[in-house]
């Protein structure tokens, strides 16, 4: 696994998200935090169903009562622990997990997500 420091875990807000952006090659590739419950879960910030980010405002990814991440384009929701979507025209189908280490306060993540 080739590292790339994330954030640091008080960079999230408890119940609430933040988007990070990740050297992939030449470009970089946008990834999203959601602090839940103190446990944390890290997506790719693309929607399954239209291939689009999720978020139309910075860091906006969970819905107004903070239980599931929502898709500003089409409502869809998704659960927080493992990205399944409950509800939407992608109803089944999963956002994509990134995969973290947690190394005292740090996040770490794959460069080659």
């Amino acid at each position: 696994m080739t590292d790339h420091l994330l954030c640091n875990i008080n960079d999230v807000d408890e119940e609430d998200s933040k988007e990070f952006m990740i050297p992939a090659g030449e470009t970089e590739r946008s990834v999203f935090v959601v602090k839940k419950d103190g446990l944390i879960s890290i997506f790719t910030n693309h929607c399954p169903h239209l291939g689009v980010p999720l978020n139309m405002e910075p860091d906006r990814f969970l819905d107004v009562e903070k239980n599931f991440v929502i898709c500003s384009t089409h409502g869809a929701l998704f659960k927080i622990d493992d990205g399944e979507c409950v509800h939407g025209p992608c109803l089944g189908k999963k956002l994509t997990p990134v995969t973290y280490e947690l190394r005292g306060e740090e996040v770490f993540v794959s460069k080659d997500l």
